[in-house]
């Protein structure tokens, strides 16, 4: 077999794999971004869940408080119309306005408390409802790539080995230029002659070297894109 005819069947191993990548496209990073979304979407919901077990607690002591002080505040009312002095009325009026004072404060605190439940629960509804479409998402595109794959390995796993196989039976200097030209060209190293025009990039190519390539000599090479040339008769 020729360098050419090397650098040919070289080049269609990895168009394949090429093909199989392609085939396979973003699938693997779409399904890996969804499942950290799942995961964080998860994460979210726990930690609200906490939250709000934490505020029903507080919300809880804070009912209680404002029931005692309530009572307290009826029972200092009550004790106004059986003082004798302006002096014992005064204090009770004091101690009543100060009682009103912290339950208007715990009243505040158990309104923000409440507000902040509420947004928990709506924002957890919103995540929930997310995280069971996003799940079944991810469930279809997890069997999408599952089958993907399982189609695909085999014949990757044929292909990887042909690959190797083939690139050991090529010499270095000539393998590094291929890679070069493979990395340069979008994974396109080896194309056709096309009359006098080169098959990648449409230059024309000077007849002696067309002679040259359809005799096999060489390997020959596009002097605009560098790609190698070949010719394949009918």
């Amino acid at each position: 077999m020729s360098v050419i005819q090397q650098i040919v069947a070289l080049q269609k191993i990895d168009s394949q794999l090429q093909d199989i990548a392609e085939l396979l496209g973003d699938l693997p990073g779409k399904v890996d971004a969804l499942k950290d979304e799942e995961l964080g979407l998860a994460k979210s919901i726990e930690d609200g869940k906490a939250r709000i077990k934490v505020l029903e607690l507080e919300l809880n002591k804070f009912d209680s408080l404002m029931t005692d002080y309530n009572e307290k505040i009826d029972k200092h009312k009550d004790q106004l119309y059986l003082v004798t002095s302006n002096k014992q009325y005064d204090a009770l009026q004091h101690e009543i306005d100060h009682l009103k004072g912290e339950l208007d404060e715990i009243e505040t605190n158990s309104l923000e408390f409440a507000e902040e439940k509420e947004t928990i629960e709506t924002r957890m509804k919103s995540e929930e409802e997310n995280l069971d479409s996003l799940s079944k998402d991810l469930v279809g595109r997890r069997e999408k790539l599952e089958v993907l794959m399982n189609e695909s390995s085999e014949e990757k796993a044929t292909l990887d080995k042909e690959r190797v196989k083939e690139r050991d039976s090529i010499e270095p200097t000539t393998l590094a230029r291929y890679d070069r030209i493979h990395t340069a060209r979008k994974g396109l190293s080896v194309v056709l002659v096309e009359g006098s025009a080169c098959g990648g990039c449409g230059a024309f190519v000077p007849p002696q070297v067309v002679s040259e390539v359809k005799a096999g000599k060489g390997p020959k090479t596009c002097d605009s894109c560098s790609r190698f040339l070949y010719y394949e008769s009918n």
